[in-house]
Protein backbone atom coordinates (compact mmCIF):
# COMPACT_ATOMS: atom_id res chain seq x y z
CA UNK A 1 0.00 0.00 0.00
CA UNK A 2 1.24 3.08 -0.43
CA UNK A 3 -0.72 5.29 1.04
CA UNK A 4 -0.50 4.80 5.03
CA UNK A 5 -1.10 5.87 8.52
CA UNK A 6 2.49 7.66 9.90
CA UNK A 7 2.25 5.33 12.88
CA UNK A 8 5.19 3.79 15.24
CA UNK A 9 6.60 0.21 13.94
CA UNK A 10 5.60 -2.45 15.68
CA UNK A 11 7.77 -2.58 19.12
CA UNK A 12 8.16 -5.15 21.39
CA UNK A 13 4.76 -6.16 22.95
CA UNK A 14 3.64 -4.60 26.78
CA UNK A 15 3.37 -7.99 29.30
CA UNK A 16 -0.07 -9.38 29.41
CA UNK A 17 -0.89 -7.12 32.86
CA UNK A 18 0.12 -3.89 31.48
CA UNK A 19 -2.43 -4.05 28.81
CA UNK A 20 -5.19 -2.74 30.74
CA UNK A 21 -3.51 0.34 32.22
CA UNK A 22 -1.85 0.72 28.96
CA UNK A 23 -5.81 1.18 27.35
CA UNK A 24 -6.61 3.22 30.33
CA UNK A 25 -3.53 5.96 29.48
CA UNK A 26 -5.50 6.30 25.86
CA UNK A 27 -8.84 7.59 27.58
CA UNK A 28 -9.12 11.15 26.74
CA UNK A 29 -6.72 11.23 23.64
CA UNK A 30 -8.38 14.16 21.60
CA UNK A 31 -10.17 13.34 18.53
CA UNK A 32 -8.02 15.41 15.82
CA UNK A 33 -10.12 14.80 11.83
CA UNK A 34 -7.76 13.77 9.55
CA UNK A 35 -4.79 13.47 12.05
CA UNK A 36 -6.13 11.65 15.36
CA UNK A 37 -9.50 8.98 14.47
CA UNK A 38 -10.42 5.76 15.14
CA UNK A 39 -8.09 4.30 12.67
CA UNK A 40 -4.60 6.20 13.88
CA UNK A 41 -6.07 4.99 17.37
CA UNK A 42 -6.09 1.15 16.32
CA UNK A 43 -3.14 1.66 14.57
CA UNK A 44 -1.22 3.00 17.58
CA UNK A 45 -2.31 0.53 20.01
CA UNK A 46 -1.79 -2.13 17.93
CA UNK A 47 1.88 -0.89 18.00
CA UNK A 48 2.44 0.15 21.58
CA UNK A 49 0.69 -2.39 23.41
CA UNK A 50 0.63 -5.85 20.92
CA UNK A 51 3.78 -4.78 19.19
CA UNK A 52 2.16 -5.57 15.72
CA UNK A 53 2.80 -2.95 12.86
CA UNK A 54 -0.52 -2.27 10.99
CA UNK A 55 -0.68 0.21 8.28
CA UNK A 56 -3.83 1.87 7.48
CA UNK A 57 -4.77 4.30 4.63
CA UNK A 58 -3.01 7.62 5.38
CA UNK A 59 -6.25 9.19 3.28
CA UNK A 60 -9.61 7.79 4.78
CA UNK A 61 -12.49 8.32 2.54
CA UNK A 62 -15.55 10.23 3.54
CA UNK A 63 -18.96 9.32 3.52
CA UNK A 64 -21.02 6.05 4.03
CA UNK A 65 -20.24 4.81 0.25
CA UNK A 66 -16.84 5.55 0.16
CA UNK A 67 -15.52 4.54 3.68
CA UNK A 68 -17.58 1.27 2.95
CA UNK A 69 -15.50 0.65 -0.46
CA UNK A 70 -12.10 1.60 1.51
CA UNK A 71 -12.87 -1.04 3.83
CA UNK A 72 -14.00 -3.75 2.10
CA UNK A 73 -11.20 -3.25 0.05
CA UNK A 74 -8.87 -3.68 2.44
CA UNK A 75 -10.37 -5.75 5.17
CA UNK A 76 -9.05 -9.18 3.79
CA UNK A 77 -5.50 -7.80 3.10
CA UNK A 78 -5.05 -6.55 6.86
CA UNK A 79 -7.33 -8.55 9.29
CA UNK A 80 -9.42 -12.37 9.06
CA UNK A 81 -12.87 -12.48 10.15
CA UNK A 82 -13.32 -13.80 13.75
CA UNK A 83 -16.38 -15.67 15.35
CA UNK A 84 -16.33 -13.62 18.44
CA UNK A 85 -14.50 -10.85 20.38
CA UNK A 86 -10.94 -11.62 21.40
CA UNK A 87 -8.23 -9.41 23.65
CA UNK A 88 -6.73 -7.18 20.92
CA UNK A 89 -8.75 -7.77 18.29
CA UNK A 90 -10.22 -5.48 15.85
CA UNK A 91 -14.19 -4.67 16.20
CA UNK A 92 -15.52 -2.91 12.95
CA UNK A 93 -18.92 -0.77 13.76
CA UNK A 94 -21.43 0.69 11.61
CA UNK A 95 -23.61 3.79 12.78
CA UNK A 96 -27.18 3.98 11.90
CA UNK A 97 -26.64 5.86 9.27
CA UNK A 98 -24.11 3.49 7.83
CA UNK A 99 -20.96 5.57 8.85
CA UNK A 100 -17.99 3.07 9.91
CA UNK A 101 -15.78 2.99 13.20
CA UNK A 102 -13.05 0.55 14.47
CA UNK A 103 -11.49 0.30 18.28
CA UNK A 104 -9.57 -2.59 19.41
CA UNK A 105 -10.99 -5.04 22.20
CA UNK A 106 -9.77 -4.96 25.96
CA UNK A 107 -10.79 -8.05 27.85
CA UNK A 108 -10.68 -7.30 31.52
CA UNK A 109 -11.70 -9.72 34.10
CA UNK A 110 -15.52 -10.62 32.65
CA UNK A 111 -15.75 -7.73 30.66
CA UNK A 112 -15.49 -6.85 26.86
CA UNK A 113 -14.41 -3.28 26.19
CA UNK A 114 -13.43 -1.42 23.18
CA UNK A 115 -10.55 1.63 23.04
CA UNK A 116 -12.00 3.92 20.68
CA UNK A 117 -12.09 7.74 19.18
CA UNK A 118 -14.90 9.35 17.95
CA UNK A 119 -15.72 12.97 16.44
CA UNK A 120 -18.96 12.56 18.73
CA UNK A 121 -17.27 11.90 22.00
CA UNK A 122 -14.24 14.17 21.02
CA UNK A 123 -11.51 12.22 22.68
CA UNK A 124 -11.11 8.33 23.27
CA UNK A 125 -12.49 6.40 25.40
CA UNK A 126 -13.16 2.83 26.54
CA UNK A 127 -16.89 1.15 26.16
CA UNK A 128 -18.43 -1.92 27.06
CA UNK A 129 -18.44 -3.93 23.25
CA UNK A 130 -22.24 -4.59 24.72
CA UNK A 131 -23.27 -1.19 25.32
CA UNK A 132 -22.96 -0.06 21.29
CA UNK A 133 -26.55 -0.81 20.54
CA UNK A 134 -27.96 1.28 22.85
CA UNK A 135 -25.38 4.11 21.70
CA UNK A 136 -26.65 3.73 17.71
CA UNK A 137 -23.61 1.55 16.38
CA UNK A 138 -23.53 -1.93 14.98
CA UNK A 139 -21.06 -4.71 15.44
CA UNK A 140 -20.14 -5.36 11.57
CA UNK A 141 -17.88 -8.25 13.16
CA UNK A 142 -14.47 -8.81 14.98
CA UNK A 143 -10.99 -9.35 12.67
CA UNK A 144 -7.69 -11.04 14.22
CA UNK A 145 -5.27 -9.00 12.95
CA UNK A 146 -2.54 -10.39 10.21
Amino acid sequence: MSHTLATLEAITPLPLEQHWPAAQAYVGREYVPGQYDCAHLAADVQAQVFGRAVHLPAVHRCGRAGQGAQIRALRDELATPIAQAQHGCAVLLRSACGAWHIGTVFVQGSATWVLHNSARMGSAALTRLADFGRLGLVVEGCYAWK
